[in-house]
């Protein structure tokens, strides 16, 4: 029986068998939203209809319910009537929104995928650029957005400390918190009280109150035992104050993209109007884990740069892997990308050195096949500042209790602030930091 996953390579066989496909030059096979698959074939001369009727009964023979009854065809027969201009806008819109997938002969094949939702995840014809361009990027704002697939890898913390090594190099950050379903950045910052609105209440009043100050989003974090005089500024958007009214604005994000390109609009305003009220040389994005679609966007669409977080497990390779792909087909070849192994052994540990050399081996394993353009030079496995080539977060028990970065100005709290700032500005958040900034030119 055929399957969502042989539907696309049994259309191809049937155009394989049909008696008339020297005709054919290129076929784009669109799949709509329930799965199934329609053609559009470009002839190089035209077919009569006792033809098209024997493809159509192949079709129908060999792909059964997959087959939409559909195909659309270039060039018309001298006995068929002129092609319909709405047929010919709808051929004009599949060309301009396919991608190249494989030769099978003398035939291209293209894709066309109708997706419900994840648009941002795999409509990869449209090539995802950035909120603004990364020549700008280079001499003002960065966008860096922090993914993990599996939740539980530490992608948040090392946010807080990637911030906080930042701010110590006297760099200005703003830290975004889009993991509007499941918040959590704000809580390492603030306690309970001090939140009161985020990115998910941007969201909600951007459109309805456009002329409310962003500063009403923004929290200042200015713990003394955090930060110091000479450093940099910090900022935080959380993603919302969870409250009784949270759940019905959650309720209230279009996810599906009902209004082409609504969410990536929405993220890309408040991304700008940051970049305009805030003198800020770093916006770090907190993303949603999983393939989630705020979280594709925070990805794929609006970056300057992604760092991905990931352990030696095969969850986290099946994660990355379809990351670094989506990557690959929607951005330039030089578009920066990180992945970071973390909770790996201590490097006093006795493990450390084959765990690490077999989560390269993997991850350059991974980076070949799925992001490493095969026409350019491929790097050695021992490349550092490659992407494959990962930066390293040792496992930490200390950070399992709960990190709390505020304090009520008691000795004792003060105290506590100042241990997880130690661990947080340590040596490999330091690195990431600094891998970060030489993305930018900076050393």
């Amino acid at each position: 029986m055929i399957t969502f996953n042989d539907a696309l390579d049994v259309a191809m066989i049937c155009v394989r068998k049909w008696s008339q496909n020297a005709a054919v030059t290129e076929v784009t096979l669109i799949r709509d939203v329930y799965g199934k698959v329609t053609l559009l074939i470009d002839n190089t001369t035209s077919i009569d209809d006792f033809d098209k009727d024997s493809l159509a009964t192949i079709l129908h023979s060999d792909m059964g319910a997959y087959f939409s009854g559909r195909v659309y065809w270039k060039k018309l027969s001298n006995s068929q009537k002129r092609m319909e201009e709405r047929e010919r806008i709808i051929i004009d819109l599949i060309e301009n929104e396919r991608i190249f997938w494989k030769v099978d002969g003398n035939i291209q094949y293209f894709l066309s995928e109708r997706a419900i939702a994840k648009k941002a995840w795999v409509y990869r014809w449209k090539k995802a650029e950035a909120v603004w361009p990364y020549e700008e990027a280079v001499n003002g704002t960065k966008v860096i957005t922090f993914y993990s697939f599996k939740g539980g890898m530490g992608r948040t913390t090392s946010l807080a400390g990637v911030a906080l090594s930042l701010v110590r190099q006297g760099k200005n950050v703003m830290m975004v918190d889009t993991d509007i379903e499941a918040p959590g950045l704000a809580t390492l910052f603030l306690d309970e009280e001090a939140i009161t609105k985020g990115v998910l209440d941007y969201l909600i009043e951007h459109e309805i109150n456009p002329g409310i100050p962003l500063t009403d989003f923004v929290c200042d974090i200015a713990e003394p035992s955090l930060l110091d005089e000479d450093e940099g500024q910090l900022f935080l958007m959380a993603a919302g104050k969870v409250d009784e009214n949270y759940l019905q604005k959650l309720a209230r994000i279009d996810y599906q993209d009902n209004r082409d390109g609504y969410l990536r609009e929405a993220m890309k305003e408040l991304l700008s109007a940051i970049k305009n009220n805030y003198d800020v040389d770093y916006i770090l994005v907190d993303a949603r884990a999983g393939f989630h679609d705020m979280g594709g966007i925070a990805v794929t669409q609006i970056p300057h740069g992604v760092v991905l977080f990931g352990n030696d497990s095969r969850q986290s390779w099946d994660g990355i892997t379809q990351v670094l792909r989506t990557i690959a087909e929607g951005h330039e070849e030089d578009f920066p990308v990180m992945i970071v192994n973390t909770m790996c052994p201590k490097p006093t540990a006795d493990d450390f050195a084959p765990a690490r050399q077999r989560f390269i081996r993997k991850s350059h394993t991974i980076c070949v096949e799925n992001y490493y353009d095969e026409n350019s030079k491929i790097p050695g496995i021992e490349a550092e500042g490659e992407v494959h080539f990962p930066e390293l977060i040792p496992f930490n028990d200390e950070l399992l209790r709960g990190i709390e970065l505020y304090s009520d100005e008691s000795p004792e709290r003060k105290q506590r602030v100042s241990a997880y700032k130690s661990i947080l500005t340590g040596e490999s958040y330091k690195k990431i930091a600094e891998r970060i900034g030489k993305w930018f030119g900076e050393e």
